[in-house]
C-alpha cells in the first residue's frame, strides 16, 4: 500500500516527503548511501536526542526504493528559520545557534564508534567528499591548497569529530516557543569542527545580505553571539578560529561546484548567473569571504 505523502523541500540531493496521518517524514537517499552509513547517521542522532538535544527522533525500520535507502523521522512542527523574520533572526536566535553546535561538538567527544562508516576526513585523504575529481583545473589547484592546508593541524577531541556538516537555517526548524531543533544529518562527518562553524556564518551572511542589507554590523552581532552560545558547551580552540576561513573559502568552491552541476545552465535566471559569477570572481582572486581574516576579533 503506498503511503500518502507530500513531497517537501528535499534539496538537491534527497527526495523528502510528509505522511500526514502518521505525523512522519520519509527521505529517501540519493544513490550510493548504503544502509551502514545511514545507520551510523541514525545511531548518531538518537544519540543526541538521548542527550536532550533537539533533533528529529529516527523511527526503524529503513526501507528501500528502487535502490535508495528509505528512512523514516518523527515529523517537527514550526518553519524554517527566516532571516527576514526579526523573531526567527535577532541575537538570541544567533547564541542559540552556537550553543547547539557546541553542544554537538561536546558530545562528538564521547560518541564512540567500532567501525566507522561515515566519510572521514584524514591526512591522507583531504578531500573526503571527492569533490576534486569534478573541478576544473583552475579552480581543483585552489582546492587542493586549502584542502591539504589543513593536514598541517594535529586531530585532537578539541578541534575534530563527528559533526552535522550541514548547518544552517535551511536545516533549523524554529516552533512558536522559540525552540530551535536540527534536521537533516545526511551529510555528517567525521571532520573539523571549523566547518560546522564556517557553514553556519557563510549561509547567515549570504541569506542576510541578500534580503536585509546592513552587512558590516550583522557579521559582529552574528559572530559574537553565536560564539558566545558556543563556548558556553565546548572549548573554542585556537586551531578552530585559524582553520574558518579555509572552509569558508571551501564552502564557495563546494557551492560553485554544486550549482553548476545542479542549474540548467541554459536556462539561468538573472540572480543565479550573478551567484556564479561572484562565486568564481572571489574564488579565483581569493577573496576573503565577508572581508574577514581573523574570527579570534569576535571572541
Amino acid at each position: 500500500m503506498l503511503e500518502n505523502r507530500v513531497r517537501l523541500n528535499g534539496g538537491f540531493n534527497n527526495d523528502v516527503f510528509y505522511i500526514k496521518e502518521k505525523e512522519r517524514v520519509v527521505r529517501i537517499s540519493e544513490k550510493g548511501k548504503t544502509k551502514e552509513m545511514i545507520l551510523q547517521e541514525i545511531e548518531w542522532m538518537n544519540f543526541l536526542y538521548e542527550k536532550g538535544v533537539l533533533v528529529p527522533k529516527p523511527v526503524i525500520p529503513l526501507g528501500c526504493e528502487e535502490e535508495r535507502v528509505k528512512t523514516y523521522f518523527e515529523f517537527i512542527k514550526g518553519d524554517q528559520i527566516d532571516v527576514t523574520n526579526k523573531s526567527h533572526w535577532n541575537e538570541r536566535v544567533f547564541k542559540k545557534l552556537g550553543k547547539n553546535v557546541g553542544r554537538m561538538h561536546a558530545l562528538s567527544k564521547d560518541f564512540k564508534l567500532k567501525a566507522i562508516k561515515r566519510p572521514e576526513w584524514k591526512v591522507e585523504n583531504p578531500d573526503v567528499f571527492n569533490l576534486g575529481r569534478k573541478l576544473d583545473p583552475w579552480i581543483k589547484e585552489k582546492y587542493e591548497e586549502l584542502v591539504h592546508s589543513l593536514t598541517s593541524y594535529i586531530i585532537t577531541p578539541d578541534t575534530f569529530g563527528l559533526i552535522h556538516n550541514d548547518y544552517h537555517q535551511g536545516n533549523l526548524i524554529i516552533d512558536e516557543e522559540g525552540r530551535i531543533t536540527t534536521i537533516d544529518f545526511d551529510e555528517c562527518s567525521f571532520n573539523w569542527y571549523a566547518q560546522d562553524i564556517a557553514v553556519a556564518f557563510y549561509h547567515a551572511y549570504w541569506q542576510h545580505s541578500s534580503f536585509n542589507g546592513n552587512t558590516h554590523s550583522f557579521c559582529d552581532i552574528f559572530m559574537s553571539n553565536f560564539f558566545a552560545g558556543y563556548k558556553t558547551e565546548n572549548t573554542l580552540h585556537k586551531d578552530i578560529m585559524i582553520q574558518i576561513p579555509i572552509f569558508l573559502k571551501i564552502r564557495e568552491i563546494y557551492l560553485y561546484q554544486l550549482f553548476i552541476q545542479k542549474w540548467d545552465m541554459n536556462n539561468l535566471e538573472e540572480w543565479q548567473v550573478y551567484t556564479l559569477h561572484s562565486l568564481k570572481d572571489k574564488i579565483k582572486n581569493q577573496v576573503p569571504y565577508a572581508g574577514i581574516n581573523d574570527f579570534s576579533i569576535f571572541l
